[in-house]
């Protein structure tokens, strides 16, 4: 009993441990970036981080990722069984979940980061998306199942009187995965990968579900017993919310769903600008993982020569990139204008 003890006591230093480590990590490479960026003209206050800070945090995250799941899979499984929790032991289950789906992650990136060849001349990005979608099926699954369970526990009227003692594996739950899913979001966005932005989107789920738990636990505690279970509960049903989203916007770019962001009609007035052109026939981007790609169709008179009409293609070109900030490849087609 005196080494279960001292475990639970070790596991909940190194929990502290990491979550000092976590935002001193974080703080530290915040300014860094801002140095940085600062140095070269291009920061901006609450806009995305650039430099080579953001690309070590972005390299951190399976690591981070893996080794906090970890922690939380002891943590929450321990107290959950000891302190008689439902509701963390759930969460638990969600943190098993979580940890896969880093693994799952880091080999996806692994694939969409390979280079471009003949068998694949368009490039890996869509496995993300692949691996998106496989990561939300699986937790799907996971979240239905802790919701029958706990809807079960409520309609057999089990009491369940949860120990004091679970409500800190949930308490060190939210502090910890909150600091995932800011390093996680922060990095996704900036090297713009889809399944480093849905595994954070995991965390913030995670820091969802223990605070439910939290409240269950205590509300146990005051007389309530199916507080607990109904917590349980509440975890599958945010999971299951955020599979579905997730699932739906990967399936989108799967599909080449349209880009809509306010690049298309920056990137429309820029053109209609440009000198030699006759008109713009259509502009359209979509999502290849990590990569935007555009596709610029321009309409030019017919007497054009081949030399003006590179010099059209190498400026829509540099108009793309000085408006888009993150990695794109842009292809440019000329039609002669009739009429």
């Amino acid at each position: 009993m005196m080494m279960i003890k001292f475990f639970a006591v070790v596991l909940i230093a190194v929990i502290i441990i990491f979550a000092a480590f976590l935002y001193r990590g974080a703080t530290k490479l915040e300014e860094e970036s801002k140095a940085e960026n600062k140095d070269c003209g291009n920061y901006k206050e609450g806009g995305k981080c650039s430099g080579k800070a953001c690309e070590k945090c972005a390299q951190r995250v399976g690591v981070v990722n893996i080794i906090g799941n970890i922690l939380m899979i002891c943590i929450k499984g321990y107290l959950g069984v000891a302190g008689r929790s439902k509701g963390l032991i759930a969460d638990a289950i969600h943190s098993s979940a979580d940890l896969l789906a880093t693994i799952i992650m880091i080999i996806g990136l692994r694939i969409s980061d390979k280079e471009i060849d003949n068998k694949y001349p368009y490039g890996y990005g869509k496995a993300e998306y692949i691996v998106s979608i496989c990561i939300y099926l699986f937790l799907f699954g996971i979240g239905s199942f802790i919701i029958y369970n706990g809807v079960w526990t409520i309609v057999e009227g089990r009491i369940v009187n949860p120990c004091l003692s679970a409500a800190w594996g949930a308490i060190f739950s939210i502090v910890i995965n909150e600091l995932m899913f800011r390093q996680s979001i922060c990095a996704g966005k900036h090297i713009n990968s889809p399944s480093m932005q849905a595994k954070a989107w995991e965390s913030r789920s995670d820091v969802y579900s223990s605070v439910a738990v939290l409240i269950g636990i205590i509300g146990a505690k005051l007389g309530f017993h199916w507080m607990d279970p109904l917590a349980a509960v509440i975890v599958g049903v945010i999971i299951l919310k955020i599979c579905i989203e997730q699932v739906k916007d990967a399936v989108f770019n799967l599909m080449d769903k349209a880009y809509d962001e306010d690049y298309i009609d920056d990137i429309n007035q820029s053109l209609n600008n440009m000198e030699n052109i006759a008109g713009i026939k259509k502009v359209v981007a979509r999502e290849l993982g990590p990569i935007l790609e555009f596709e610029i169709n321009l309409y030019v008179m017919p007497d054009t020569t081949v030399a003006i009409g590179e010099s059209i293609k190498r400026e829509a070109h540099n108009i793309i990139k000085a408006i888009v900030d993150r990695k794109s490849t842009v292809k440019v087609r000329l039609f002669a204008k009739q009429g």
